[in-house]
């Protein structure tokens, strides 16, 4: 599996690494085998998401990455992110954010105020409800040749 962490994401997370540990936020993630969240945008606000279990996906602007146990995402500020459970059992981690900001200057965008539509192209719930069609094609077909 792909880990979404790279050199280029430490250099995006300073928000994150500057910020003193009372000036963090935390919040757990729980997602059921099949789950999606819409997705979002936000300013002023830099994620780390940490998987501790299971297996999904995350969109991060255009790109969408695999994440398993141990996988580690970082969401600049102002970046669209969704996120999907892709795997059988639930999909756990934390997300970790800087909480060192004023929220009244936070511009928090849906998918279509971030794109400005809704290209389903960019949508990763409409890639992963694709991805089961086909697979549910290829259940059959496969049942079929027994």
């Amino acid at each position: 599996m792909t880990q979404v962490l790279n050199a280029t994401d430490f250099a995006a997370a300073r928000a994150i690494k500057g910020a003193k540990l009372n000036e963090l936020g935390w919040t757990p993630v729980c997602m059921a085998p099949g789950e999606m969240n819409p997705g979002h945008s936000h300013t002023i606000v830099e994620e780390m998401l940490v998987v501790q279990k299971g297996m999904g996906k995350i969109q991060i602007e255009n790109d969408t990455y695999d994440l398993c146990a141990g996988s580690v995402a970082v969401v600049p500020a102002g970046k669209f992110h969704a996120l999907c459970n892709t795997g059988t059992e639930n999909l756990e981690g934390v997300i970790v954010f800087n909480s060192n900001y004023d929220r009244d200057k936070v511009v928090l965008k849906t998918r279509e105020e971030h794109f400005g539509c809704a290209d389903e192209e960019l949508d990763l719930a409409a890639q992963i409800k694709a991805l089961r069609k086909e697979n549910k094609k290829l259940r059959k077909l496969a049942k079929r040749a027994m």
